[in-house]
């Protein structure tokens, strides 16, 4: 039989466990302001709002080798205040490769496309066809026989799209650095083939530097 003891006890005992469970969660949520529902919430991405797939290219613009289309991506993000989630603009190339490049089997492989912020210090960088331009503006005289490049004009970094380089946790990724102070090559970004459009479904994260 439960004594009268034991109950106030218990009745005692749930309150304070539900009050220092409840300080738990808020040294949490002040902490990592980003964690939400609960325990599963602290193994949550965070700061990711998810952007919608956004068609960049229509492949009847990209028929011949390096045709390429520099585009805008819209990328979604949490922002702590009444608007909760912000729209960050990045600007990206998509490039089509030569077949010499290219893996038949995998059509998606036929085309590159990265964000055109500088890893260095977040500058724009171009799209250079020209040999001359590359050697007068940008400091680098390609091998023979050339190709186009992506070319920062801030500090002068340079990117072999047709070269891989390793960039840690993503892999090895087109566009080598082969000139400059760039500590990687662009940063990629997902995309899928669909109706004949390039779609943009998710691009890399991550800052400068």
């Amino acid at each position: 039989m439960v004594s009268r003891r034991e109950v106030l006890q218990v009745l005692t005992t749930v309150p304070i466990l539900g009050g220092a469970f409840m300080a738990l969660m808020v040294l949490v949520r002040y902490f990592k302001p980003t964690a939400r529902g609960g325990i599963r919430g602290l193994v949550a991405p965070p700061d990711q709002a998810g952007s919608s797939a956004q068609p960049v290219a229509l492949l009847s613009e990209l028929k011949e080798p390096w045709d390429f289309k520099d585009f805008i991506y819209i990328r979604n993000s949490v922002e702590y205040s009444s608007r909760k989630i912000q729209g960050a603009k990045i600007p990206g190339f998509v490039v089509r490769l030569p077949e010499s490049f290219a893996d038949p089997a995998h059509p998606k492989s036929g085309f590159l496309v990265v964000q055109r912020i500088c890893p260095h210090l977040g500058c724009t960088f171009n799209f250079v066809k020209d040999a001359e331009e590359l050697a007068g503006s940008y400091n680098y005289t390609p091998p023979k026989p050339t190709h186009p490049y992506f070319a920062c004009p801030c500090h002068l970094s340079v990117y072999d799209p047709t070269r891989k380089q390793s960039a840690g946790l993503s892999g090895m990724l087109r566009g080598k650095v082969v000139s400059g102070p760039a500590p990687r090559p662009p940063r990629y970004m997902d995309f899928e083939i669909k109706d004949n459009q390039i779609v943009i479904t998710g691009t890399e994260g991550g800052g400068v530097g």
